[in-house]
């Protein structure tokens, strides 16, 4: 692995070292685990911290609740964060509550360029997103096929963070704190 992904790779984990330090775990609805038929969770206690993201094309949100200490996998839900948590898009899931395989747990894999990529090649490729325009990667089967086709690269730095998805209704609740969803625009390489 190049010098430059390796700190591509240091620079993603602490910016999700930073965020983990937004809330702590036991602000967390003891019934932030149950499944509705909404599909998604009851809408969050007032006072955290939530955020965007993509799940098969559709917009979902989630709560942020900081990495996992000592945990290095948990499970099979799987997060994409595309060149660094929350950089130029909001992150993938690979499943979302009422699933097989979903968890609030979410083991984090880094998508970057592959060496000798540029965005270019991507966004010409049937793999980036149809629906929004200003994401590249809005499903975890897009990024899988992309990297089968060598575009990106997928690192797993061993890192878990815990995410219990929730409505939007939630995730705007009043005293909860949302992140922003405008983002710079991707980099020829990242």
């Amino acid at each position: 692995m190049s010098k430059v992904k390796k700190l591509m790779i240091l620079g993603a984990l602490s910016v999700v070292m930073i965020m983990s330090g937004c809330e702590k775990a036991d602000q967390i609805s003891p019934k932030s685990e149950e499944t509705f038929p909404s599909g998604a969770l009851k809408a969050a206690a007032g006072g955290v911290t939530t955020a965007n993201g993509w799940y098969e094309t559709e917009e979902i949100y989630y709560i942020l609740s900081g990495l996992e200490e000592g945990v290095t996998k948990k499970g099979e839900n799987d997060l994409y964060i595309i060149g660094g948590d929350r950089k130029y898009q909001a992150n993938v899931a690979e499943f979302i509550p009422g699933e097989p395989g979903y968890s609030p747990h979410w083991n984090v894999n880094l998508v970057n360029t592959a060496e000798g990529i540029f965005l270019a090649d991507i966004l010409a490729s049937p793999y980036v997103s149809t629906h929004y325009p200003e994401t590249l990667f809005d499903d975890v089967q897009d990024i899988l096929d992309a990297e089968a086709a060598g575009l990106v690269t997928i690192v797993k730095p061993g890192v878990v963070v815990l995410c219990p998805v929730i409505s939007e209704e939630g995730a705007e609740a009043p005293g909860n704190k949302e992140l922003s969803e405008d983002f710079p625009p991707f980099p020829e390489t990242f």
